[in-house]
């Protein structure tokens, strides 16, 4: 009888050994393997096509901007059909083009809905929402086209395979206007401009909206901005410092319209501490480029 238990006991633990064996094979198998969702969307590198002209790289044509992409210019991603999940990446430009494709890794499947943004942001929450931030801008072409010309458009995932997806996407908008900005003195001569200020109303004390929170929707092909944004407690301020000009260009909200045109007040100062302040009145359209001729006052 003991030489029967001693071979059950032995029988059990070898069983015991290779259930354990099993399970851990199991789970290592399991944590190899890339997890598949039920509703058949995976990671996947996607690829769009044509993404239309938008305002990678800016050219001055005096009274437009030429645009372009630029190779390796990054957007932000957000799958909208995952929602409140929030599903969101980067995908880059292929090429120097007014039309190019984008590509990279997205957990998609046929049908989601995208939307693309330039340049990258941090979407956040659950409905997500992207900030755009108009403070720190230093008058030049090249800082709006990489920074703060903010575009947006949105697309669809059309077909797939087990690694692949291609999708298409609609024109990319332009969420804010560009400004080209030469302020002249009363005896019309250019002004040299080491720091701008611009606000709302009557003087700096009125403040400018510097931000905004936008918040994508899946039925809708783009975003815009309020037209009648409350400025805050501050100007926005571009700081040529380093590298003054007679020529600023600035990125603005849209604000206005033709029937109510805002007040705006600027305040440039010059490399060597002289100050010059006036006002315009204007309304300004998302994706326009004005080209602007302000005559300020000399501050005493």
């Amino acid at each position: 009888m003991k030489k029967i238990y001693t071979k059950m006991a032995a029988g059990l633990g070898a069983l015991a050994c290779l259930m354990t064996m099993t399970a851990g094979l199991a789970a290592c198998s399991s944590e190899n393997e890339e997890p598949k969702q039920d509703d058949g969307r995976k990671l996947r590198q996607l690829t769009i096509e044509n993404v239309a002209l938008t305002r990678a790289t800016l050219t001055d044509n005096v009274s437009t901007l030429g645009a372009a992409w630029k190779s390796g210019d990054a957007a932000t991603y957000i799958n909208l059909s995952t929602l409140p999940s929030l599903n969101s990446g980067v995908l880059t430009a292929a090429s120097d083009r007014t039309s190019t494709s984008f590509t990279g890794s997205v957990t998609c499947t046929t049908g989601d809905r995208l939307a693309l943004i330039y340049p990258a942001v941090s979407p956040a929450g659950v409905n997500g929402a992207f900030n755009i931030n108009l403070s720190g801008q230093t008058g030049t072409l090249e800082d709006i086209a990489q920074c703060y010309h903010y575009v947006y458009g949105t697309g669809d995932v059309t077909s797939e395979t087990e690694s692949t997806a291609t999708g298409t996407i609609s024109s990319m908008k332009s969420l804010l206007a560009v400004c080209k900005f030469t302020f002249k003195d009363g005896s019309n001569n250019p002004i040299p401009v080491s720091n701008l200020k611009i606000s709302y109303g009557g003087d700096l004390e009125a403040g400018y909206p510097q931000s905004y929170s936008l918040t994508p929707n899946i039925n809708a092909e783009s975003v815009n901005i309020p037209t009648n944004l409350t400025p805050s407690g501050s100007p926005l301020e571009v700081d040529l410092t380093e590298n003054p000009a007679s020529v600023v260009y600035v990125a603005l909200l849209p604000c206005g319209s033709s029937s109510e045109k805002v007040t705006f007040f600027f305040s440039v100062t010059t490399g060597s501490n002289v100050t010059y302040t006036g006002t315009a009145n204007a309304y300004l359209i998302a994706g326009r480029f004005y080209p602007v001729t302000i005559t300020l006052t000399k501050q005493s």
